[in-house]
């Protein structure tokens, strides 16, 4: 897929924007958000592709009462302030505040799928960067291509795509433009 075909690009948002808070604790107010080294120029650079750059991001922290709807909306309007402080643009902002039992917690492509309809996207045509295997899952099953962040150590599958972070990814996205 060349960058001129690109439909949408999909990212996660902790460990590949901001950095991962410890496993069982949340990032629950700005002050606790640290973009990762490179991400905000990588976010500049898609905005380049022309195609809209979408988060879809897990937030199981609200279903279990660590922080509330108004805080994670306090924190993305803040992280899309300084995004486009750097030249960059987030378009849409998708999350799933549930534990489970629902159609839009990766890897289940719910997230994904309503973001195609509410903006007229080809899932197909679209690109995936994510740090965990549940981002590469749902990626697999709307077949969009997938980009593996390897900055949370997850372990690549033989044959998939990866990148060491954000701007790695932006790179090789952009590369054929």
């Amino acid at each position: 897929m060349s960058a001129g075909e690109i439909s949408a690009v999909f990212l996660d948002r902790d460990g590949v924007i901001n950095e991962k808070a410890p496993e069982g604790e949340y990032v629950t107010e700005w002050g606790a958000f640290r973009f990762l080294p490179g991400a905000l120029d990588g976010l500049a650079l898609l905005a380049s592709l022309g195609a809209p750059v979408i988060v879809a991001t897990n937030q199981r922290g609200i279903a279990r009462g660590a922080m509330s709807e108004e805080d994670l909306a306090d924190i993305h309007r803040q992280m899309l302030e300084q995004v486009e402080a750097a030249g960059g643009r987030i378009d849409a902002i998708y999350h799933c505040p549930h534990e489970g039992g629902c159609d839009c917690r990766k890897p289940l492509p719910g997230m994904y799928e309503r973001a195609a309809r509410e903006h007229g996207l080809d899932l197909r045509r679209s690109a995936v960067i994510g740090d965990r295997r549940s981002d590469m899952d749902a990626a697999a099953a709307v077949g969009a291509r997938g980009m593996l962040v390897l900055a949370s150590g997850e372990r690549p599958l033989p044959g998939e795509e990866v990148a060491e972070d954000l701007l790695s990814a932006a790179r090789l996205l952009t590369a054929a433009a």
